[in-house]
């Protein structure tokens, strides 16, 4: 069977609460008393993030050290308890909600699918011969980042400010009704929103964002007055939240957390746009071609299998390509895949590949991602393809397109072949059974 993620929980509780919400979303779980974690040796591969239950640490352990220890070996760790670790370790509060557990353990192994997803595009890549060496792994401290505060209750707002502490440019929004337009017209790298905002105006915010195509990726920050907000504020679509009261300190840890993800979307990006002149691009869709994704997908696929995590791949077929041809001709027919092509670019999460496959005929593969949980993703995808009004020069009128889309996981062996086959066959099922 395979996992989105191994995991190591520390706790001296069997009966902890952290197993049975991991477990039932997928991770794999291996449970280790505090004192176990000391004389067990495990390599550096054996688990892809540490959880701290600093809840149930009977021998009393200083867990801000085992997360210094942990960061200084740049491991992944989480740790529930203290929020004012003095390293990179990422902390979540007694009380927690699940949302809020399955967020913080998501975010830290998305940044892990990202890293090893550029290294895999960086491989393939390099097998055509081509110089990338300006794109680099993405630095690990805010640096040069460019924030938008969203909000103007002053208490937060200074406490926002104080912790930043002139860490990143900051420009302050207090006008919810302009913000996306600044938001569409300058460059940030995340939004933190200063509480919920007046009859929630920055939940309903939120969403609006989240629902533009343009700005869906840009990590969300909300600082929250009240721990009751808590799964409204994930529910409307926020990358991460922060308690005001008692979280501060961990303000810059969940902030970079989020804004390093980010970059690494941003690099593998750049990566394409760099090799673009060079035969890894199909020219109408302005994606990886089906030469550069065969072998990819190669790398991908084995990768998978030695760490027994999931992987599922998505087909998008548009069925209505060769009518618009046959009525519009084919330059209109190029104009309609370089436009999905885009949304496509757009839509989809950092770590995941998408190319072409065939004419009008499109591949996305997400990593460490069930189907349950990618079936979601991708019929909002879908959802926004089917709704948008493209514009192609020979008609007057905007033209949609019929999107047929198929999904699976991949299993041991497969082809890219294997999974589209099958992804269509379970969708026709699916279809069936409704």
């Amino acid at each position: 069977m395979r996992y989105a993620a191994t995991l190591l929980v520390v706790s001296d509780s069997p009966d902890n609460g952290i197993e049975p919400c991991l477990s039932e979303a997928g991770y794999a779980c291996t449970r280790l008393s505090f004192i176990d974690m000391f004389e067990k040796k495990f390599g550096n591969d054996a688990f892809d993030a540490i959880i701290i239950d600093g809840d149930n640490n009977d021998a009393e352990f200083d867990v801000k050290r085992i997360a210094e220890v942990a960061d200084d070996h740049d491991f992944p760790i989480l740790i529930i308890g203290p929020a004012d670790v003095k390293c990179h370790a990422q902390t979540i509060s007694t009380g927690y909600c699940e949302l809020e557990l399955l967020c913080r353990v998501g975010a830290l192994i998305r940044l892990e699918n990202m890293q090893q997803e550029l290294q895999r595009r960086m491989r393939t890549t390099a097998s055509y011969g081509i110089d990338f060496a300006e794109v680099t792994a993405p630095e690990t401290e805010l640096g040069d980042t460019h924030i938008l505060i969203i909000g103007g209750k002053s208490i937060v707002l200074g406490n926002i400010l104080l912790r930043l502490d002139n860490r990143a440019k900051i420009r302050i929004c207090t006008d919810t009704e302009n913000a996306v337009a600044d938001l569409r017209a300058n460059d940030y790298d995340a939004v933190i929103f200063s509480g919920v905002g007046q009859g929630d105006v920055n939940l309903r915010l939120t969403n609006d964002i989240r629902c533009d195509a343009r700005l869906y990726n840009i990590p969300l920050i909300m600082v929250l007055e009240n721990p009751e907000n808590r799964e409204a504020a994930y529910i409307h679509g926020v990358s991460d939240i922060v308690l005001h009261e008692t979280e501060m300190d961990a303000l810059i840890n969940r902030t970079s957390l989020q804004i390093l993800q980010y970059r690494y979307r941003a690099a593998m990006q750049k990566l394409f746009r760099l090799t673009k002149p060079h035969p890894i691009a199909d020219g109408p869709t302005d994606l990886y071609s089906a030469g550069f994704m065969q072998p990819h997908f190669a790398d991908m696929f084995g990768d998978h299998e030695d760490r027994q995590k999931v992987l599922s791949v998505a087909s998008f077929k548009i069925t209505n390509l060769d009518a618009l041809i046959e009525t519009h001709g084919f330059p209109s027919g190029d104009q309609l895949l370089r436009q999905v092509g885009s949304i496509l670019f757009n839509l989809v999460r950092g770590e995941d590949f998408c190319g072409c496959y065939k004419k009008g005929h499109f591949v996305v593969a997400l990593p460490g991602t069930r189907r349950q949980e990618a079936k979601i993703a991708l019929r909002r995808i879908v959802g926004v393809v089917t709704n948008t009004e493209f514009a192609i020069s020979s008609s007057p009128y905007p033209i949609q397109a019929d999107v047929f889309f198929g999904l699976t996981e991949v299993e041991a062996g497969d082809t890219v072949e294997d999974v589209i086959t099958r992804g269509f066959v379970y969708k026709r099922d699916d279809e069936q059974a409704a």
